[in-house]
């Protein structure tokens, strides 16, 4: 009784900062959400991890903005066919023209809430933000790849030009799967695949790819990384992990990289896909 009453004093005087929106807002059972165990979020559909995890950080118009990826959607690349009536499926660009990553999937679309509290990470400064949304793309990542852990054998986050490293002070990728390993074991007594930050560098600065398009995409990050040990890697599957994946080309870079080093497949898994 006496914790309801501090509580409901503290939600009524020290109301919560929106991080999508900026809006102070109450949220009485906001202290008990986005800290249950994993466990009981594993069989949640995508807009219930949402709300578990973010609502805490987000106010109750914001919470509901939220847009996860939905079949039916291209088996190998990940995006979304427009026809709703048909089933999972390789797209006819996919089919075409071989990928160089062997499966690509993201948490949510790349607007609305997702989109600001992402935004809010990387240039705001709010890393209060990267373990509920480290833990919404690990949600992603036992749905997708769950059944096949054992066939992961390496986990790499998209790492950053030393230069961009000093100037934002954090790997936002490498911050969104550091509890990863934790997480594993709250579900599952089998082996998690290993994490590796320091073989796939970028070896060359690039200019943000933010505002460029497509072609300039690519040629902006094209032989911009590099593998420091190739024996780490080769006949490894991989996953690479980011924050969104717009047009894919730092993403197959990564990929090309690591398979002409040896890899035996590389897969992506982001929290956004840019429509």
């Amino acid at each position: 009784m006496i914790k309801r009453i501090l509580q409901t004093f503290k939600n009524s005087f020290f109301p919560r900062k929106c991080q999508a929106c900026g809006q102070f807002f109450h949220r009485q059972d906001s202290d008990t959400k986005g800290k249950e165990s994993i466990r009981t979020l594993v069989h949640d559909p995508g807009e219930t991890s949402f709300y578990r995890v973010m609502a805490p950080f987000l106010c109750p118009s914001c919470i509901t903005d939220f847009y996860p990826i939905r079949s039916p959607f291209c088996t190998q690349c990940g995006s979304m066919f427009e026809s709703k009536a048909a089933t999972n499926h390789q797209c006819g660009n996919c089919i075409q023209n071989t990928p160089v990553c062997h499966m690509i999937r993201s948490a949510g679309t790349f607007n609305g809430a997702l989109k600001s509290a992402i935004h809010g990470l990387k240039y705001k400064n709010k890393v209060q933000l990267a373990r509920p949304l480290g833990r919404l793309l690990f949600l992603s990542f036992l749905s997708y790849y769950y059944d096949d852990t054992d066939k992961i054998d390496t986990i790499i986050p998209i790492p950053l030009h030393t230069s961009r490293l000093k100037q934002r002070g954090f790997n936002q990728a490498l911050m969104l799967i550091k509890e990863w390993p934790g997480l594993f074991t709250e579900i599952s007594s089998n082996r998690f695949a290993q994490i590796d930050f320091k073989n796939l560098v970028r070896n060359r600065k690039t200019i943000s790819q933010t505002g460029l398009g497509k072609e300039k995409r690519k040629q902006n990050v094209k032989n911009a990384f590099a593998v420091i040990d190739a024996s780490e890697i080769v006949e490894k599957q991989i996953l690479i992990i980011d924050d969104v994946y717009t047009t894919g080309s730092t993403c197959h870079e990564c990929a090309k990289t690591l398979i002409k080093n040896g890899a035996k497949t590389v897969s992506v898994l982001t929290l956004a896909r840019a429509n």
